[in-house]
């Protein structure tokens, strides 16, 4: 019950704060007009279209456990879950996208077993401020090393973790480089522009399974001290890393957006087993990334982008005992509706 109300509450603070950005977003773009006026010489607006796509998602997700046994340096457990399909529709500022397990792969569920997932995500890209924001739920992992005797897989169905994230841009050059050109296509770039960038962000992440992180099997073959066998744990950090975004525009409608945000994070961290809890923290190295590469003309766009770091705890947070990443590889293809403008003129 305790696990339900806490996530209820993080939710409803993620939707409080997704209003109060968007209200922010608002005013950012009425006042002060030639601080972030757009230049059409190398940008495009559609923002008062809709903008809608339809998505292919590859999320590669993986946790590492240090359990500290004699025999045994790490565990890695994976989500029987990798390929994801998704709608996303763009409007102004404001983007809503939603994907579900891809109903034309199967997998094994008797090797792998069964994960089931949510993946929920706003997008509240203006000119001058953008914020990415998500919620994302796994239940199901199998552990993909160790093996079992005879090559199959240990599975952990009750596991399952939980993660809220945001993530904040300030652009510099705003009137030359659009971040919605390379990540939304609302807009789009005419000429080659980058920008110096500022990205603060925040990761809640917890971990919980009722019998037990590590199988029982795995405790008695590799004897991992009774102390190790975490049934819980939470993470937060908070990080702070400037970086730097540029298009490359060529053959007039196809474009390459490269970012990289090297920073720092402080991260919480707090685990429990049966007898106690332990609670560290520590200041590291963060490194994120996005590579994009599409074609985005007037009526039609499609691409595919590579996103590391953006939902990631660190391994060095206790001892390495926990490290969680998640690497995605996105496709996509869409094109822009003038419904609301049809509107306005039938007033």
């Amino acid at each position: 019950m305790i696990f339900k109300i806490r996530n209820t509450g993080l939710i409803l603070l993620f939707i409080i704060f997704a209003g109060i950005a968007a209200q922010a977003q608002d005013r950012v773009e009425t006042m002060e007009p030639g601080s972030v006026t757009m230049d059409s010489v190398y940008l495009a607006d559609y923002t008062e279209e809709l903008t809608s796509r339809l998505f292919l998602l590859f999320q590669n997700a993986s946790l590492q456990i240090n359990p500290g046994g004699e025999k045994i340096d790490k565990i890695v457990y994976r989500p029987n879950t990798n390929v994801r399909i998704g709608i996303a529709g763009f409007w102004k500022w404001l983007g809503l996208g939603l994907s579900i397990d891809n109903p034309f792969l199967k997998t094994d569920r008797a090797a792998y077993g069964k994960t089931s997932t949510l993946d929920f995500r706003v997008n509240l890209f203006g000119r001058v401020f953008a914020g990415e924001f998500f919620i994302q739920k796994y239940k199901g992992f199998f552990i993909s090393s160790p093996e079992m005797p005879g090559g199959s897989h240990y599975i952990v169905p009750d596991m399952g973790t939980f993660s809220i994230g945001v993530a904040g841009y300030w652009i510099y050059n705003s009137g030359r480089f659009s971040i919605r050109a390379a990540y939304t296509q609302n807009e789009s770039q005419k000429k080659s522009a980058g920008s110096l960038v500022i990205r603060p962000s925040f990761l809640y992440f917890l971990i919980t399974s009722p019998h037990g992180i590590v199988p029982a099997a795995i405790i008695d073959t590799f004897r991992i001290p009774a102390a190790n066998l975490v049934t819980k744990g939470r993470f937060y950090s908070f990080g702070l890393s400037p970086g730097y975004i540029y298009t490359l525009v060529f053959l007039r409608h196809f474009y390459a957006t490269a970012a990289v945000f090297p920073g720092i994070a402080v991260q919480f961290s707090l685990y429990s087993n049966e007898e106690k809890s332990t609670s560290g923290y520590a200041f590291n190295f963060q490194l994120g990334g996005r590579l994009v590469v599409g074609y985005n003309s007037e009526k039609w766009f499609l691409g595919g982008s590579v996103q590391t770091g953006f939902n990631e705890v660190p391994d060095r947070l206790s001892n390495a005992l926990f490290s969680y990443d998640v690497a995605q590889v996105r496709f996509w293809g869409g094109t822009r509706f003038d419904i609301f403008k049809k509107k306005k003129r039938a007033r």
